[in-house]
């Protein structure tokens, strides 16, 4: 790393590189969702037992910050990351009901930069929600997911989705 990288505190492009969803394989496009507290509500029945939601590059007001503080666990892999500088804070946290819905309460009250600009769900060393860039661009869901508990998601939370199959577009909408 250059010195003047080590200087401004950016991340080491060594440390930047980690597991992803390969964009080379279909998955599911989702429009993006706009109201964070819905979101991680739902999440809870999208994502099976024992997944990690991965929270990068947020300024969480002090409230959130203590709870992702004592609710996070290390690493259980590494992910790509999408912040260079500054080093981003990150969080791994269980994605439990329980989890998910203190967070939820806790989002009512803040702006959704201030808990991540990038979040992602991996479970067993493959990401199976990835979305750069979170609430401002659509995100990304594995074919790991099935499309019914896609549907389901999507239709909870009026958005919809679409992916590549066999060549082709196929669509899924809130109403399928």
């Amino acid at each position: 790393m250059g010195f003047l990288s080590k200087l401004f505190g950016a991340v080491p492009a060594d440390e930047r590189k980690g597991i992803f969803l390969d964009y080379r394989i279909p998955q599911w496009k989702v429009t993006r969702a706009s109201d964070l507290p819905s979101f991680l509500r739902a999440l809870s029945d999208l994502v099976p037992d024992g997944s990690i939601l991965y929270l990068e590059d947020g300024t969480p007001p002090a409230a959130m910050l203590k709870f992702l503080q004592e609710r996070s666990v290390p690493e259980q892999a590494h992910l790509a990351m999408g912040t260079i500088w500054p080093r981003p804070l990150t969080f791994h946290l269980p994605a439990t009901r329980e989890n998910l819905y203190a967070l939820a309460q806790l989002a009512e009250h803040c702006a959704t930069p201030e808990m991540a600009i990038h979040l992602h769900i991996y479970y067993a060393n493959h990401v199976l929600l990835q979305w750069f860039d979170a609430f401002s661009d659509p995100f990304y869901v594995s074919k790991e997911i099935p499309e019914d508990k896609l549907k389901v998601f999507c239709r909870e939370l009026s958005l919809h989705y679409e992916t590549d199959k066999e060549g082709g577009r196929s669509q899924g909408t809130s109403q399928g």
